[in-house]
């Protein structure tokens, strides 16, 4: 597989900086996008950081996830004890080759993964977003998602927690595909559908990333702007083709995805080795047996397969619930899975009684699943909007009360770009 690469960012018109990184690293064929958060100097840092300890660990041979799980290691270490970068993070959004006709993403936070096929634009990532959540959960439209005011808040990001889940996208590709990778300062400005026009009437690469960051400034330019353009050539699906695909993809390619088992091909026994008194019957009764025994060894390791991955799944997943009416966050799915039943991970000191009718509903029906940094970002939205509710029995007598002790409010203070609990976006 060959790849050709356009690529191009500016800081837009609302900014003077740009917290945007971006790498090409035609060596390792590794690239990425990466959208930092924090402020004026922490933005930029943590980007750069992630960028530079991504491409350190993935070249020494780490797993696209595990160089992530690496780059969200050194942004959170690179801020502590450094208050000017208290609070910095940054999205992150890589690609590599992963087989003779296969991509692999790996993706945290709000930037995406865009592919072309046959002229047609699907996204391939999934945002980790307050409003994406929304959208999935059908409680907003996509449209409604495009103008809505929590559009800038992030559920997940790199350098926020010692710990961060990575999603992992297989990707299939043919000759003349398109990728595009880009920071959200494009798909906020810019609808999907004139991206799609771009990047299929476009032929360059080059060209095709210079035309979508000027339509995100002529749209207003409110951030900062990051296009990756990638061309799939030379494709060949024949599996010898193997060779060809460099060992850090291919190491990365065993790592990342999901075992296939593979069957080994049914062997027609030898009958001329055959003792010739041996009854036919017999024979064919030995065929089949053993057409059954490789059937079924594939199967039995598919299934095997199939529970590991659902047992460490569950072991580490996390959602918000209710135990009783108090708050907590659960270790494992809602429900369980084969036998591992979640457990209460940690208490809260909130009652579902004191939370808005929305709120009240996500945590009644578990929609806040994720890693245990996203569970406590969403417990820490919960507080901000629990309230204390005092009762006074009705009557028509009048009751002298005492004075209410003053109720403690949080304030939440905005800082531009980040995600110290559930990020914002400026």
């Amino acid at each position: 597989m060959e790849l050709s690469i356009g690529h191009a960012t500016d800081h837009g018109h609302a900014r003077s900086n740009n917290e945007d990184s971006f790498l090409v690293d035609d060596a390792h064929s590794l690239f990425a996008v990466a959208d930092g958060m924090g402020g004026h100097r922490g933005g930029e840092v943590a980007s750069n950081t992630a960028i530079g300890a991504l491409r350190d660990a993935f070249a020494a041979g780490a797993p696209l996830d595990h160089a992530i799980v690496d780059a969200n290691a050194a942004v959170f270490a690179r801020a502590a004890g450094h208050a000017e970068l208290e609070g910095m993070g940054t999205t992150l959004t890589a690609v590599t080759i992963a087989g003779p006709s296969q991509l692999l993403v790996g993706h945290v936070g709000d930037s995406r993964a865009y592919l072309l096929h046959d002229g047609e634009l699907r996204r391939v990532t999934d945002d980790h977003s307050l409003v994406e959540e929304l959208v999935r959960e059908g409680r907003l439209t996509p449209e409604q998602a495009e103008t809505h005011p929590q559009r800038a808040i992030v559920t997940r990001a790199l350098g926020v927690d010692p710990e961060v889940e990575v999603d992992v996208y297989p990707v299939e590709v043919a000759n003349g595909d398109r990728v595009v990778l880009c920071s959200d300062g494009l798909t906020t400005m810019v609808r999907d559908r004139d991206v799609e026009h771009i990047a299929a009437t476009e032929p360059d690469p080059q060209r095709a990333a210079d035309l979508m960051v000027a339509a995100a400034n002529d749209a207003g330019g409110d951030d900062n702007i990051t296009v990756l353009i990638i061309d799939v050539r030379d494709v060949v699906s024949d599996g010898a083709a193997t060779a060809a695909v460099p060992a850090a993809a291919r190491e990365n390619a065993r790592d990342d995805t999901l075992a296939e088992a593979v069957v080994p091909p049914v062997v027609p026994p030898d009958d001329g080795a055959r003792s010739s008194q041996q009854p036919r019957e017999r024979g064919s009764r030995t065929r089949t047996a053993r057409g059954v025994v490789l059937v079924l060894i594939p199967i039995l390791l598919v299934l095997g397969i199939g529970a590991a991955v659902l047992g460490i799944y569950a072991r580490h997943s996390y959602f918000v619930g209710l135990a009783g009416q108090q708050v907590v966050i659960y270790k494992g799915v809602p429900g369980g899975v084969l036998g591992w039943n979640p457990t209460v991970e940690r208490r809260t000191a909130i009652q579902v009684d004191q939370l808005p009718e929305v709120e009240r509903d996500r945590v009644r029906t578990n929609s806040t699943r994720g890693s245990l940094g996203t569970a406590e970002a969403f417990v820490e939205h919960l507080r901000s909007t629990a309230t204390t509710s005092t009762t006074v029995p009705a009557t028509s007598t009048t009751v002298k009360k005492k004075p209410k002790p003053k109720t403690k409010t949080t304030t939440t203070v905005k800082r531009p770009r980040t995600t110290t609990t559930v990020g914002r976006r400026p």
